[in-house]
């Protein structure tokens, strides 16, 4: 059986470089999907032109929807597809404050950004039992004053299931966060926003994908290290 990583999120911006390295580093993908097929095509090509002989296999899965990730896993399973790393990187990043009225975006956002890694952690220690998770969280998970409030209260919950699942996990399964700062600008803005916003923060400059890389690498390599959150911010969750 061959062992694979799943990446959710993976058809774009900080899952795709996980991706793409990964295959880099001889993992076979399973590469997950919403609606952007077309994106997560292009990344399944870019990784088999590296003809290095990584197989992957793209997975359309719609979080706002219930889904049997057990069963998932147990078809993957029976594919011979063993994932060995599972890295919760799809999020949706919405502004919200105390004006907004209704739960709407509060559940959207608590489904996509906690309940779904929630769910997979779950049943990935069920069905494979050994491995590695990596979640994908936010360094403004240290603040308590935010312009993206549901957003924010999802990823906080994730952070700590990331340290309660490193307890109730261990010692076959190793689990860390990862909480990238000014990385990639939003939707919308440029890397002159990110500059902007980095005069407030200790090393007064952006990071990119490299940064992320070399730390998802570490946890990877590190196998004395779980329950950590790496927060590669420029020191922004300091201040």
């Amino acid at each position: 059986m061959k062992n694979y990583a799943l990446v959710t999120g993976s058809a774009d911006r900080i899952g795709k470089a996980i991706a793409i390295d990964l295959a880099k580093n001889g993992y076979n993908l399973v590469l997950h999907y919403n609606s952007s097929l077309e994106k997560a095509q292009k990344v399944k090509d870019e990784i088999q032109a590296l003809e290095n002989g990584i197989e992957v296999e793209l997975l359309q899965i719609n979080f706002l929807t219930e889904n049997d990730f057990d069963h998932i896993f147990e078809d993957l399973k029976k594919k011979k597809r063993s994932i060995e790393i599972l890295v919760n990187c799809a999020s949706d990043f919405v502004p919200s404050d105390f004006k907004n009225q209704g739960s709407e975006l509060f559940e959207k956002e608590m489904t996509i950004n906690f309940k779904n890694p929630y769910l997979l952690t779950k049943a990935f220690a069920r069905v494979f039992g050994k491995g590695n998770i990596i979640n994908f969280i936010d360094t403004k998970v240290s603040k308590n004053s935010t312009t993206h409030l549901d957003y924010i209260l999802s990823k906080k919950l994730l952070k700590d299931f990331t340290k309660i699942s490193a307890v109730e996990l261990a010692p076959n399964i190793r689990v860390n966060g990862i909480a990238p700062g000014l990385i990639l600008p939003p939707k919308g803005k440029d890397e002159s926003y990110l500059l902007n916003l980095a005069q407030n923060i200790p090393l007064k400059t952006i990071g990119n994908l490299e940064e992320i890389l070399k730390a998802f690498r570490f946890i990877l390599d590190s196998q004395f290290f779980t329950g950590q959150i790496l927060y590669i911010d420029g020191g922004e969750h300091l201040v």
